[in-house]
C-alpha cells in the first residue's frame, strides 16, 4: 500500500488515498467509481477503452488524466474507474515513471535520480 494524493487534472479538487501496488495492471491507477466522480475526473474524460481483467475477461473503463503525488514527486497518470472497482490500486505506469522499487512485503523506495528535476516528472 502507498499513501497517496491525487489531483484532477487542474489540480482544484484532490483526496488522500492508500494504493494497492498492483505489477499486474499496466495503467496508472484504478479508482473506486465514488473517489473518480468526487475529483471530477468525469469532466475531463478521454474516449473509454477496452480493458481485460486477470482472468480474460473484457471490461469497458472510463479515463481520464489525474496528478498522483508520492512523497515530493508529482506525476501526471491515467486513472480509470469502472463499476464495481473496490480498491484503489497502482500500476506500472506509475510505478515506470517513479522508478520505484517493490519487493513484497517491506521494501518500497522511490529509485528517481537525485539530480532528476521533480517539477518536470509529469
Amino acid at each position: 500500500m502507498i499513501k497517496t494524493t491525487i489531483q484532477d487534472p487542474l489540480g482544484n479538487k484532490e483526496v488522500e488515498i492508500e494504493l494497492v501496488v498492483d505489477t499486474g495492471f499496466q495503467g496508472g491507477i484504478l479508482l473506486p467509481l465514488h473517489t473518480y466522480i468526487s475529483l471530477g475526473l468525469n469532466l475531463f474524460e478521454e474516449p473509454k477503452i477496452v480493458g481485460r481483467t486477470a482472468i480474460g475477461n473484457r471490461i469497458e473503463l472510463r479515463v481520464s488524466k489525474a496528478l498522483i503525488k508520492i512523497n515530493n514527486l508529482k506525476i501526471m497518470c491515467s486513472a480509470y474507474t469502472t463499476l464495481g472497482v473496490r480498491k484503489a490500486l497502482l500500476g506500472r505506469e506509475v510505478l515506470k515513471k517513479t522508478g520505484l522499487l517493490y519487493k513484497p512485503p517491506d521494501k518500497l523506495e522511490l529509485g528517481i535520480d537525485k539530480n532528476h528535476k521533480l517539477g518536470n516528472t509529469y
